[in-house]
């Protein structure tokens, strides 16, 4: 009996000893060697799909980077037109406040020769002024042709016969003297011929200072730049010392700065304020200075020289304060 319970007693230990190592080992290792497989391929599917989305994606950045780049390029150009715009704006103003306000070059006439009138240019104004008062004759073409109207004159006496044909004619002498140089092309009653008008104003008013000066601005007002330049020019050349020495310079830099010639007219002003710093154009001499500098690109000098406009004027005008502010409210000084 107790050889049994032994024998039984072995056969369970020897059952439980290989119980251990069997459920220690793995149950499915031919499922457990297939899944890492699977999951490898599956990997390697997605990798090669997303690689094959890679190009249109690549396309479509590229081209929402073209399009943002050309949104860029028109916003900055049309912030370029806006800023011209402004500017145009702005100076136009500030030269009508300036008209208006009575402190241009001209302001000392009566203002007849600084608007042409019937459509004449300031050349024409001046020639007529400069009629020699013998001419009796061309005066008073002048006046008629600006009154709107000819006196009523006796034109002549023709006789005729009876058949109606006529004998002879008493025409008035006077009036076919007069009808004679009226006929002539180009040319102005009480004006010699020869040259062109132009060239006779211009020539005959370089003994006048103020003649000469009058020609120079109306070319201004009417926006020929170029032929300003040049007359101020010849003005400041014979007249470098006259009544209107200062204004000639200033408006020598504002024909120069309306043409583009920002450096020359930086140079102009400049010399210009260095010597009449006491005119009443020095506040504009030095506002034009600081705007000429700025079209230069050169902005901290261009906000320094506008900060010194109030800081040496501060009775400049209003036009001239206004002006002042909005430069330096552009330049961001």
């Amino acid at each position: 009996m107790k050889k049994l319970v032994a024998a039984g007693v072995f056969s369970l230990a020897a059952v439980a000893g290989m119980v251990g190592p069997i459920s220690a080992s793995p149950l499915f290792p031919l499922a457990n060697g297939f899944l890492p497989a699977q999951s490898e391929r599956a990997e390697k599917g997605n990798v090669i799909l997303a690689q094959a989305m890679d190009p249109r994606v690549g396309q479509l950045e590229e081209q929402i980077r073209s399009l943002n780049g050309r949104i860029e390029e028109m916003s900055y150009q049309l912030l370029q037109m806006q800023e011209q715009l402004r500017k145009t704006q702005e100076d136009n103003e500030y030269r009508f406040q300036d008209l208006e306000s009575g402190k241009s070059g001209g302001s000392g006439k009566s203002g007849a020769l600084d608007k042409p009138v019937n459509g004449g240019t300031a050349d024409q104004q001046i020639a007529s002024n400069r009629v020699p008062a013998g001419d009796t004759a061309g005066t008073d073409t002048l006046d008629q042709s600006t009154g709107g109207g000819a006196l009523p004159q006796e034109l002549g006496s023709i006789r005729f016969d009876e058949n109606g044909n006529p004998i002879g004619a008493d025409a008035n002498p006077d009036l076919d003297n007069r009808s004679a140089s009226i006929g002539n092309d180009n040319s102005l009653p009480g004006v010699e011929d020869g040259l062109p008008q132009a060239s006779q104003s211009s020539s005959a008013s370089l003994d006048n200072p103020d003649d000469l000066y009058q020609v120079a601005y109306g070319h201004v007002l009417s926006g020929d730049y170029q032929l300003a330049e040049r007359e101020f020019r010849d003005y400041l050349d014979i007249f470098p010392k006259g009544e209107k020495a200062a204004d000639a310079n200033f408006w020598l830099g504002e024909a120069q700065y309306s043409q583009g010639n920002f450096n020359e007219a930086a140079k102009t002003f400049l010399n210009a304020h260095q010597t009449f710093s006491k005119s009443k154009k020095a506040p504009e001499m030095l506002l034009k200075l600081g705007m000429s500098l700025a079209a230069l690109d050169n902005r901290e000098t261009a906000c320094a020289t506008l900060r010194e406009v109030n800081k040496r004027y501060p009775d400049a005008s209003k036009a001239v304060k206004s002006k002042v502010s909005s430069e330096q409210s552009r330049l961001s000084c």
